[in-house]
Protein backbone atom coordinates (compact mmCIF):
# COMPACT_ATOMS: atom_id res chain seq x y z
CA UNK A 1 0.00 0.00 0.00
CA UNK A 2 1.24 3.86 -0.62
CA UNK A 3 -0.12 4.43 3.11
CA UNK A 4 -0.49 2.58 5.77
CA UNK A 5 -3.89 1.52 7.54
CA UNK A 6 -4.40 2.34 10.85
CA UNK A 7 -7.25 1.25 13.71
CA UNK A 8 -10.51 1.02 11.25
CA UNK A 9 -9.76 3.89 8.68
CA UNK A 10 -7.98 2.83 5.34
CA UNK A 11 -6.07 5.71 4.37
CA UNK A 12 -3.92 5.02 0.63
CA UNK A 13 -4.16 2.77 -1.80
CA UNK A 14 -4.29 -0.51 -2.43
CA UNK A 15 -2.19 -1.72 -5.14
CA UNK A 16 -1.16 -4.63 -6.79
CA UNK A 17 2.15 -6.67 -5.67
CA UNK A 18 4.14 -6.72 -9.00
CA UNK A 19 5.16 -10.23 -7.40
CA UNK A 20 1.55 -11.48 -7.82
CA UNK A 21 -0.03 -9.16 -9.69
CA UNK A 22 -3.55 -7.83 -9.36
CA UNK A 23 -5.21 -10.59 -9.14
CA UNK A 24 -4.43 -11.82 -5.86
CA UNK A 25 -4.98 -8.42 -4.48
CA UNK A 26 -8.73 -7.88 -6.48
CA UNK A 27 -9.03 -11.77 -5.32
CA UNK A 28 -8.75 -11.12 -1.64
CA UNK A 29 -10.68 -7.59 -1.59
CA UNK A 30 -13.68 -9.38 -3.28
CA UNK A 31 -13.86 -11.65 -0.74
CA UNK A 32 -13.52 -9.48 2.16
CA UNK A 33 -16.84 -7.44 -0.19
CA UNK A 34 -18.79 -11.11 -0.18
CA UNK A 35 -18.18 -11.42 3.40
CA UNK A 36 -19.17 -8.16 4.20
CA UNK A 37 -22.43 -8.71 2.81
CA UNK A 38 -22.90 -11.54 3.60
CA UNK A 39 -22.87 -10.15 7.18
CA UNK A 40 -25.39 -7.09 6.04
CA UNK A 41 -28.02 -9.56 5.20
CA UNK A 42 -27.85 -12.12 8.07
CA UNK A 43 -27.94 -9.35 10.79
CA UNK A 44 -30.81 -7.49 8.84
CA UNK A 45 -32.98 -10.90 8.76
CA UNK A 46 -31.68 -11.56 12.53
CA UNK A 47 -33.40 -8.27 13.54
CA UNK A 48 -36.16 -6.79 14.24
CA UNK A 49 -36.64 -3.04 12.99
CA UNK A 50 -39.55 -2.54 15.23
CA UNK A 51 -37.10 -2.67 18.16
CA UNK A 52 -34.94 0.12 16.99
CA UNK A 53 -35.73 4.15 17.91
CA UNK A 54 -35.05 5.40 14.90
CA UNK A 55 -34.05 8.79 16.48
CA UNK A 56 -31.51 6.87 18.46
CA UNK A 57 -29.79 4.97 15.73
CA UNK A 58 -30.16 8.30 13.90
CA UNK A 59 -27.72 10.05 16.40
CA UNK A 60 -25.44 6.79 16.33
CA UNK A 61 -25.29 7.29 12.22
CA UNK A 62 -24.62 10.76 12.72
CA UNK A 63 -22.19 9.89 15.56
CA UNK A 64 -20.06 7.44 13.75
CA UNK A 65 -20.00 10.28 10.68
CA UNK A 66 -18.83 12.93 12.46
CA UNK A 67 -16.09 11.10 14.30
CA UNK A 68 -15.20 9.62 10.57
CA UNK A 69 -15.68 12.68 9.03
CA UNK A 70 -12.70 14.50 10.98
CA UNK A 71 -10.12 11.56 12.23
CA UNK A 72 -6.98 12.31 13.96
CA UNK A 73 -4.53 12.26 11.27
CA UNK A 74 -1.22 9.82 12.88
CA UNK A 75 1.77 9.17 11.78
CA UNK A 76 3.28 7.79 8.08
CA UNK A 77 -0.25 9.42 6.99
CA UNK A 78 -2.52 7.64 9.01
CA UNK A 79 -5.28 8.36 10.95
CA UNK A 80 -7.91 7.29 13.68
CA UNK A 81 -11.28 8.17 14.82
CA UNK A 82 -13.52 7.51 17.74
CA UNK A 83 -16.71 5.94 15.28
CA UNK A 84 -16.13 2.73 16.63
CA UNK A 85 -17.77 3.73 20.10
CA UNK A 86 -21.15 4.60 17.91
CA UNK A 87 -20.60 0.93 16.42
CA UNK A 88 -20.60 -0.68 20.00
CA UNK A 89 -23.65 1.32 21.26
CA UNK A 90 -25.57 0.29 18.06
CA UNK A 91 -25.47 -3.52 19.26
CA UNK A 92 -25.53 -3.17 22.72
CA UNK A 93 -28.87 -1.20 22.52
CA UNK A 94 -30.28 -2.74 19.13
CA UNK A 95 -28.29 -5.93 18.38
CA UNK A 96 -26.01 -6.94 15.55
CA UNK A 97 -28.09 -5.29 12.69
CA UNK A 98 -27.76 -1.97 13.53
CA UNK A 99 -24.23 -1.96 14.05
CA UNK A 100 -23.29 -3.43 10.96
CA UNK A 101 -26.04 -0.47 9.51
CA UNK A 102 -23.76 2.08 11.61
CA UNK A 103 -20.45 0.73 10.20
CA UNK A 104 -21.85 1.47 6.60
CA UNK A 105 -21.86 4.90 7.30
CA UNK A 106 -18.12 4.67 8.45
CA UNK A 107 -17.38 3.30 5.07
CA UNK A 108 -19.76 5.69 3.24
CA UNK A 109 -17.55 8.39 4.96
CA UNK A 110 -14.46 6.87 4.60
CA UNK A 111 -14.44 6.96 0.66
CA UNK A 112 -14.79 10.15 0.71
CA UNK A 113 -12.22 11.21 3.23
CA UNK A 114 -10.22 13.05 3.13
CA UNK A 115 -10.95 12.32 -0.31
CA UNK A 116 -12.74 10.48 -3.12
CA UNK A 117 -10.90 6.86 -3.42
CA UNK A 118 -10.71 4.22 -5.83
CA UNK A 119 -13.53 2.05 -6.02
CA UNK A 120 -11.70 -1.11 -5.17
CA UNK A 121 -10.70 0.47 -1.94
CA UNK A 122 -14.36 1.33 -1.13
CA UNK A 123 -14.95 -2.39 -1.65
CA UNK A 124 -12.49 -3.21 0.85
CA UNK A 125 -13.69 -0.86 3.04
CA UNK A 126 -16.88 -1.54 3.74
CA UNK A 127 -16.35 -5.21 3.82
CA UNK A 128 -13.72 -4.89 6.39
CA UNK A 129 -16.19 -2.66 8.31
CA UNK A 130 -19.40 -4.25 8.06
CA UNK A 131 -17.19 -8.21 8.92
CA UNK A 132 -15.70 -6.31 11.70
CA UNK A 133 -19.55 -4.82 12.74
CA UNK A 134 -21.33 -8.33 12.90
CA UNK A 135 -18.85 -10.77 14.32
CA UNK A 136 -18.26 -8.02 17.28
CA UNK A 137 -22.56 -7.80 17.55
CA UNK A 138 -22.56 -11.69 17.74
CA UNK A 139 -19.71 -12.59 19.80
CA UNK A 140 -21.42 -9.56 22.14
CA UNK A 141 -24.70 -11.43 22.34
CA UNK A 142 -22.97 -14.87 22.58
CA UNK A 143 -21.17 -14.04 25.58
CA UNK A 144 -23.86 -12.88 26.90
CA UNK A 145 -24.54 -9.05 26.59
CA UNK A 146 -28.05 -8.38 26.68
CA UNK A 147 -30.00 -6.22 23.85
CA UNK A 148 -31.20 -3.86 25.46
CA UNK A 149 -28.52 -3.93 28.05
CA UNK A 150 -29.85 -4.64 31.61
CA UNK A 151 -26.88 -4.61 33.99
CA UNK A 152 -23.51 -3.16 33.94
CA UNK A 153 -21.36 -5.62 34.47
CA UNK A 154 -22.50 -7.96 31.84
CA UNK A 155 -22.55 -5.28 29.60
CA UNK A 156 -19.13 -4.42 29.98
CA UNK A 157 -17.80 -8.02 29.95
CA UNK A 158 -19.70 -8.50 26.46
CA UNK A 159 -18.21 -5.35 25.19
CA UNK A 160 -14.78 -6.10 26.46
CA UNK A 161 -14.78 -9.38 24.69
CA UNK A 162 -16.75 -8.17 21.35
CA UNK A 163 -14.71 -4.68 20.93
CA UNK A 164 -11.28 -7.32 21.25
CA UNK A 165 -12.63 -9.56 18.52
CA UNK A 166 -13.62 -6.06 16.42
CA UNK A 167 -10.04 -5.08 16.93
CA UNK A 168 -8.35 -7.97 16.00
CA UNK A 169 -10.55 -8.99 13.18
CA UNK A 170 -10.68 -5.40 11.64
CA UNK A 171 -6.88 -4.79 11.89
CA UNK A 172 -5.79 -8.60 10.64
CA UNK A 173 -7.82 -7.71 7.61
CA UNK A 174 -6.36 -4.45 7.14
CA UNK A 175 -3.09 -6.03 7.91
CA UNK A 176 -3.22 -8.55 5.23
CA UNK A 177 -4.25 -6.06 2.36
CA UNK A 178 -0.74 -3.89 3.20
CA UNK A 179 1.17 -7.40 3.04
CA UNK A 180 -0.08 -8.68 -0.22
CA UNK A 181 0.29 -5.38 -1.55
CA UNK A 182 4.02 -4.53 -0.32
CA UNK A 183 5.26 -8.16 -0.01
CA UNK A 184 5.36 -7.75 3.48
CA UNK A 185 4.72 -10.54 6.44
CA UNK A 186 1.37 -9.94 7.82
CA UNK A 187 2.62 -10.31 11.23
CA UNK A 188 5.78 -7.84 10.50
CA UNK A 189 2.66 -4.92 8.78
CA UNK A 190 0.48 -5.78 12.27
CA UNK A 191 3.30 -4.96 14.92
CA UNK A 192 4.21 -1.47 13.04
CA UNK A 193 0.84 -0.71 12.89
CA UNK A 194 -1.36 -1.67 15.57
CA UNK A 195 0.25 -3.16 17.79
CA UNK A 196 0.28 0.65 20.32
CA UNK A 197 -3.34 0.76 19.44
CA UNK A 198 -5.56 -2.11 22.04
CA UNK A 199 -5.48 0.84 24.76
CA UNK A 200 -7.42 2.99 22.16
CA UNK A 201 -9.59 0.64 21.39
CA UNK A 202 -10.59 -0.41 25.25
CA UNK A 203 -11.22 3.43 26.12
CA UNK A 204 -13.21 3.96 22.90
CA UNK A 205 -15.22 0.64 23.94
CA UNK A 206 -15.42 1.33 27.62
CA UNK A 207 -17.25 5.17 25.93
CA UNK A 208 -19.26 3.35 23.35
CA UNK A 209 -21.24 0.84 26.29
CA UNK A 210 -21.40 4.14 28.48
CA UNK A 211 -23.38 5.63 25.73
CA UNK A 212 -25.57 2.99 25.57
CA UNK A 213 -25.90 2.17 28.89
CA UNK A 214 -27.03 6.24 29.90
CA UNK A 215 -29.22 5.97 26.91
CA UNK A 216 -31.12 3.25 28.32
CA UNK A 217 -31.12 4.84 31.61
CA UNK A 218 -31.70 8.51 31.36
CA UNK A 219 -33.07 8.78 27.03
CA UNK A 220 -31.50 11.25 25.05
CA UNK A 221 -29.90 13.34 27.67
CA UNK A 222 -27.99 10.54 28.97
CA UNK A 223 -26.75 10.47 24.87
CA UNK A 224 -26.20 14.43 25.74
CA UNK A 225 -23.69 13.78 28.79
CA UNK A 226 -22.25 10.64 27.04
CA UNK A 227 -20.97 11.73 23.76
CA UNK A 228 -19.09 14.66 25.86
CA UNK A 229 -16.46 12.62 26.87
CA UNK A 230 -16.22 11.42 23.45
CA UNK A 231 -15.57 14.96 22.10
CA UNK A 232 -13.21 15.57 25.02
CA UNK A 233 -11.67 12.24 23.48
CA UNK A 234 -11.71 13.00 20.23
CA UNK A 235 -9.90 16.86 21.31
CA UNK A 236 -7.30 14.89 23.38
CA UNK A 237 -6.15 12.44 20.54
CA UNK A 238 -5.77 15.62 18.22
CA UNK A 239 -3.80 17.94 20.72
CA UNK A 240 -1.14 14.95 21.49
CA UNK A 241 -0.92 14.18 17.92
CA UNK A 242 -0.67 18.09 16.85
CA UNK A 243 1.71 18.52 19.56
CA UNK A 244 3.98 14.87 18.38
CA UNK A 245 4.01 16.61 14.79
CA UNK A 246 5.36 19.52 16.24
CA UNK A 247 7.86 18.12 17.85
CA UNK A 248 8.98 15.39 14.95
CA UNK A 249 9.32 18.34 12.81
CA UNK A 250 11.45 20.01 15.20
CA UNK A 251 13.26 16.41 15.67
CA UNK A 252 13.53 16.23 11.66
CA UNK A 253 15.02 20.04 11.58
CA UNK A 254 17.64 19.46 14.03
CA UNK A 255 18.44 15.81 11.77
CA UNK A 256 19.10 18.25 8.78
CA UNK A 257 20.86 20.16 10.63
CA UNK A 258 23.01 17.41 12.27
CA UNK A 259 23.62 16.04 8.93
CA UNK A 260 24.29 19.57 7.37
CA UNK A 261 27.11 20.08 10.20
CA UNK A 262 28.16 16.55 9.60
CA UNK A 263 28.64 16.97 6.07
CA UNK A 264 30.46 20.32 6.36
CA UNK A 265 32.64 18.56 9.04
CA UNK A 266 33.78 15.59 6.61
CA UNK A 267 34.90 18.48 4.12
CA UNK A 268 36.51 20.14 6.36
CA UNK A 269 38.53 16.90 7.50
CA UNK A 270 39.25 16.19 3.28
CA UNK A 271 40.70 20.02 3.68
CA UNK A 272 42.78 19.41 6.25
CA UNK A 273 44.35 16.23 4.83
CA UNK A 274 44.56 17.62 2.15
CA UNK A 275 47.15 19.50 3.91
CA UNK A 276 48.40 17.05 6.22
CA UNK A 277 48.85 15.83 2.46
CA UNK A 278 51.19 18.82 1.30
CA UNK A 279 53.25 18.59 4.66
CA UNK A 280 54.47 15.15 4.52
CA UNK A 281 55.20 15.56 1.00
CA UNK A 282 57.43 18.23 1.49
CA UNK A 283 58.66 15.79 4.33
CA UNK A 284 59.58 13.06 2.09
CA UNK A 285 61.15 15.22 -0.40
CA UNK A 286 63.97 16.09 2.63
CA UNK A 287 63.71 12.91 3.67
CA UNK A 288 65.99 11.64 1.17
CA UNK A 289 68.99 13.14 2.38
CA UNK A 290 67.48 12.12 6.33
CA UNK A 291 67.08 7.99 5.09
CA UNK A 292 63.67 7.78 7.11
CA UNK A 293 64.03 9.86 10.05
CA UNK A 294 60.71 10.51 10.81
CA UNK A 295 59.32 6.68 9.99
CA UNK A 296 61.94 5.49 12.41
CA UNK A 297 61.64 8.03 15.43
CA UNK A 298 57.88 7.58 15.09
CA UNK A 299 58.03 3.58 15.60
CA UNK A 300 60.19 3.43 18.31
CA UNK A 301 58.28 6.40 20.19
CA UNK A 302 55.01 4.46 19.79
CA UNK A 303 56.49 1.29 21.22
CA UNK A 304 57.71 3.56 24.11
CA UNK A 305 54.19 4.91 24.44
CA UNK A 306 52.91 1.49 24.57
CA UNK A 307 55.63 -0.02 26.93
CA UNK A 308 54.68 2.77 29.22
CA UNK A 309 50.84 2.09 28.78
CA UNK A 310 49.82 5.02 27.17
CA UNK A 311 46.37 5.50 26.22
CA UNK A 312 45.01 5.29 22.05
CA UNK A 313 44.82 9.10 22.23
CA UNK A 314 48.39 9.53 24.00
CA UNK A 315 49.74 6.81 21.68
CA UNK A 316 48.13 8.59 18.55
CA UNK A 317 49.38 12.03 20.03
CA UNK A 318 53.03 10.64 20.01
CA UNK A 319 52.81 9.25 16.07
CA UNK A 320 51.71 12.44 14.93
CA UNK A 321 54.22 14.65 16.83
CA UNK A 322 57.14 11.97 15.93
CA UNK A 323 55.97 12.27 11.75
CA UNK A 324 55.88 15.81 12.36
CA UNK A 325 58.92 16.79 14.61
CA UNK A 326 61.16 17.82 12.45
CA UNK A 327 58.28 19.63 9.93
CA UNK A 328 59.83 23.19 10.43
CA UNK A 329 63.28 21.57 9.19
CA UNK A 330 61.12 22.72 5.64
CA UNK A 331 62.34 26.61 6.56
CA UNK A 332 65.94 25.93 7.01
CA UNK A 333 68.05 25.98 4.04
CA UNK A 334 68.62 23.38 2.44
CA UNK A 335 72.53 24.05 2.47
CA UNK A 336 72.36 23.40 5.84
CA UNK A 337 70.37 20.25 6.30
CA UNK A 338 73.22 18.71 3.58
CA UNK A 339 76.03 20.45 5.08
CA UNK A 340 78.97 17.97 5.47
CA UNK A 341 80.78 19.58 8.40
CA UNK A 342 79.49 20.38 11.79
CA UNK A 343 77.84 23.68 11.51
CA UNK A 344 79.08 26.97 13.10
CA UNK A 345 77.75 28.34 16.02
CA UNK A 346 75.23 30.75 13.63
CA UNK A 347 74.55 28.20 12.25
CA UNK A 348 73.04 26.34 14.84
CA UNK A 349 71.14 29.12 15.78
CA UNK A 350 69.52 28.86 12.60
CA UNK A 351 68.93 25.10 12.78
CA UNK A 352 67.55 25.31 16.60
CA UNK A 353 64.74 27.72 14.87
CA UNK A 354 62.77 24.85 13.57
CA UNK A 355 61.41 23.40 16.35
CA UNK A 356 58.93 27.23 16.85
CA UNK A 357 58.80 26.86 12.67
CA UNK A 358 57.49 23.72 12.89
CA UNK A 359 54.74 24.62 15.60
CA UNK A 360 54.09 27.81 13.64
CA UNK A 361 53.10 25.78 10.29
CA UNK A 362 50.71 22.99 12.54
CA UNK A 363 48.97 26.03 14.29
CA UNK A 364 47.51 26.73 10.55
CA UNK A 365 46.20 22.93 10.26
CA UNK A 366 43.30 22.74 13.18
CA UNK A 367 43.20 18.24 13.34
CA UNK A 368 47.38 18.97 14.09
CA UNK A 369 46.84 22.04 16.84
CA UNK A 370 47.13 19.47 19.64
CA UNK A 371 50.86 18.46 18.78
CA UNK A 372 52.35 22.02 18.65
CA UNK A 373 53.62 21.80 22.46
CA UNK A 374 55.05 18.11 21.01
CA UNK A 375 56.95 19.64 18.26
CA UNK A 376 57.47 22.54 19.71
CA UNK A 377 59.60 20.92 22.86
CA UNK A 378 60.62 17.67 21.35
CA UNK A 379 64.43 19.50 22.16
CA UNK A 380 63.96 20.72 25.46
CA UNK A 381 66.31 18.65 27.94
CA UNK A 382 65.03 17.11 31.05
CA UNK A 383 67.34 19.57 33.00
CA UNK A 384 66.15 22.70 31.82
CA UNK A 385 68.68 22.87 29.42
CA UNK A 386 67.71 22.33 26.09
CA UNK A 387 65.89 24.53 23.09
CA UNK A 388 63.32 27.31 22.45
CA UNK A 389 62.17 27.57 26.32
CA UNK A 390 64.67 25.91 28.16
CA UNK A 391 61.64 24.23 29.93
CA UNK A 392 62.23 21.26 32.79
CA UNK A 393 61.34 17.62 34.28
CA UNK A 394 57.46 17.31 34.10
CA UNK A 395 57.32 20.97 31.96
CA UNK A 396 58.13 19.17 28.91
CA UNK A 397 55.24 17.07 27.55
CA UNK A 398 55.64 13.17 27.94
CA UNK A 399 55.38 12.69 23.93
CA UNK A 400 57.90 15.04 23.53
CA UNK A 401 59.89 13.80 26.15
CA UNK A 402 60.21 9.95 24.45
CA UNK A 403 60.19 11.35 20.72
CA UNK A 404 63.32 12.89 22.06
CA UNK A 405 65.19 10.00 22.54
CA UNK A 406 63.73 8.04 20.53
CA UNK A 407 65.42 11.08 17.85
CA UNK A 408 68.29 11.30 19.38
CA UNK A 409 68.87 7.07 19.24
CA UNK A 410 67.90 7.31 16.06
CA UNK A 411 70.23 10.35 14.68
CA UNK A 412 72.95 8.57 16.59
CA UNK A 413 72.96 5.24 14.78
CA UNK A 414 72.25 6.66 11.57
CA UNK A 415 75.43 7.61 9.11
CA UNK A 416 75.57 11.83 8.59
CA UNK A 417 77.92 13.52 6.32
CA UNK A 418 79.82 14.67 8.90
CA UNK A 419 80.46 11.52 11.60
CA UNK A 420 79.81 7.66 10.90
CA UNK A 421 77.14 5.36 12.50
CA UNK A 422 77.35 4.69 16.01
CA UNK A 423 76.80 0.76 16.73
CA UNK A 424 73.39 0.57 18.70
CA UNK A 425 74.78 -0.83 21.92
CA UNK A 426 77.11 2.36 21.65
CA UNK A 427 73.80 4.57 20.92
CA UNK A 428 72.07 3.03 23.91
CA UNK A 429 74.83 3.83 26.16
CA UNK A 430 74.84 7.33 25.62
CA UNK A 431 71.14 7.17 26.10
CA UNK A 432 72.02 6.03 29.36
CA UNK A 433 74.74 8.11 29.88
CA UNK A 434 72.91 11.61 29.42
CA UNK A 435 69.85 9.80 31.52
CA UNK A 436 68.74 12.67 33.81
CA UNK A 437 70.39 15.79 31.97
CA UNK A 438 68.80 15.40 28.58
CA UNK A 439 66.49 12.63 29.19
CA UNK A 440 64.21 11.45 30.87
CA UNK A 441 65.80 8.57 33.01
CA UNK A 442 62.41 6.37 32.79
CA UNK A 443 62.03 7.17 29.35
CA UNK A 444 65.24 6.12 28.74
CA UNK A 445 64.94 2.61 30.62
CA UNK A 446 61.87 1.97 28.35
CA UNK A 447 63.53 3.09 25.02
CA UNK A 448 66.29 0.51 26.25
CA UNK A 449 64.00 -2.30 26.65
CA UNK A 450 62.00 -1.88 23.33
CA UNK A 451 65.54 -1.66 21.56
CA UNK A 452 66.69 -4.65 23.25
CA UNK A 453 63.18 -6.92 22.64
CA UNK A 454 63.45 -6.23 19.43
CA UNK A 455 66.92 -7.45 18.56
CA UNK A 456 65.96 -10.39 21.06
CA UNK A 457 62.89 -11.11 18.85
CA UNK A 458 64.92 -10.55 15.38
CA UNK A 459 67.62 -12.88 16.65
CA UNK A 460 65.38 -15.91 17.40
CA UNK A 461 63.61 -15.72 13.74
CA UNK A 462 59.77 -14.93 15.77
CA UNK A 463 59.82 -11.29 14.47
CA UNK A 464 61.23 -8.63 13.10
CA UNK A 465 60.80 -4.89 12.42
CA UNK A 466 58.43 -4.29 10.31
CA UNK A 467 59.18 -2.04 6.91
CA UNK A 468 57.63 1.38 8.30
CA UNK A 469 54.73 2.29 6.72
CA UNK A 470 53.93 5.20 4.26
CA UNK A 471 53.70 8.43 6.76
CA UNK A 472 50.86 9.62 5.07
CA UNK A 473 48.92 6.22 6.00
CA UNK A 474 50.31 6.42 9.17
CA UNK A 475 49.48 10.31 9.45
CA UNK A 476 46.05 9.73 8.22
CA UNK A 477 45.51 7.02 10.74
CA UNK A 478 46.48 8.63 14.17
CA UNK A 479 44.50 12.03 12.88
CA UNK A 480 41.34 9.61 13.30
CA UNK A 481 42.25 8.21 16.67
CA UNK A 482 43.02 11.52 17.61
CA UNK A 483 39.98 13.18 16.32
Amino acid sequence: MGERVVGHRVVGRLRGDPMTGNGRINLYVGTVAAAGLVGLVASSRLESLRAIDPLMLAVLVLLAVVAQRVPVFLFRSSAISVSFAAVIAAYVLYGTGAAVWVSLAQAVVNSVTPRRKPLRKMAFNFGSFAVSAYLAGEIYRLSGGSTPPTAIAPTLIGVGISAAAYFIVNTSLTAAAIAMSEAQSVLAVWRTNYSWMPVNFGATAIQGAALALAYQALGMFGVFVFTVPLCVAWYSFRLYMGKSTEVRQRNEELSTVNELLRQTNDRLEESHLSVIGAIIGALEAKEEHLSGHAATTMHYSVEVGRKLALGADEIAAIKLGALFHDVGKIGIAESLLTKPAELTEDEWVEMRAHPTIGASLLGNVPMLDRIRPIVLAHHENFDGTGYPQGLKGNEIPLAAQIISVADAYDAMTSERPYRLALRPKQALRELRANAGTQFNPVVVEAFIQVVIEERRRAARGKGTVQPHQHMYEQALEAVKVAS
